[in-house]
């Protein structure tokens, strides 16, 4: 059997993937925690609401009383989805735990829940907009920049000491 000898050598390699990956001299992003704070208040918010006041929030949405029923137990699943959510987002950012992949599909969620809203829970509502519904696509638009900007830095994540710490971006750097 002939003996196959590696194509690319240990020094090599090394020399191909050394600017891969995080970079250690890239400062830290001192917005994160503000960032995920943020977006997790606006969440636990959002939870809140939907769980405890099901039916005022399904009544906003449509008029049909077959429909209102629905609404009221979607939105009510929703809320409890919201909440594991939360949990898996906060456990993640907090213990450090697959970060990037957690972040990365709560972004891919928050984008499918988002266009799948615009089409079967918000339809009725945006056919006659009110501030109310424009500030509350707003704040979904914002959260779901606020998730790309942490997926996107997430390499840049403070250290879990400083991650509870929503004045980081005041801290005097070493």
């Amino acid at each position: 059997m002939k003996q196959d000898k590696p194509i690319v050598s240990a020094a090599e390699l090394d020399a191909l993937i050394q600017g891969w990956g995080s970079m250690p001299n890239q400062s830290v992003d001192r917005f994160f925690p503000l960032r995920f704070w943020f977006v997790t208040l606006i969440t636990v918010f959002y939870c809140v609401y939907l769980l405890f006041w099901t039916d005022a929030v399904a009544q906003r949405m449509t008029s049909d009383p077959s429909e209102l029923v629905r609404m009221s137990r979607f939105l009510y699943f929703r809320g409890w989805f919201l909440l594991v959510v939360i949990v898996l987002g906060v456990y993640a950012y907090l213990r450090n735990w697959y970060t990037a992949i957690v972040f990365s599909a709560l972004f891919l969620l928050g984008c499918v829940n988002l266009v799948f809203d615009m089409f079967n829970v918000y339809a009725e509502v945006i056919a006659r907009p009110t501030p109310r519904v424009t500030i509350m696509l707003m704040l979904r638009l914002t959260a779901l920049w606020f998730i790309y900007l942490s997926v996107k830095n997430v390499s840049r994540m403070p250290d879990v000491k400083d991650r509870m710490n929503v004045l980081l971006m005041f801290k005097r750097s070493v």
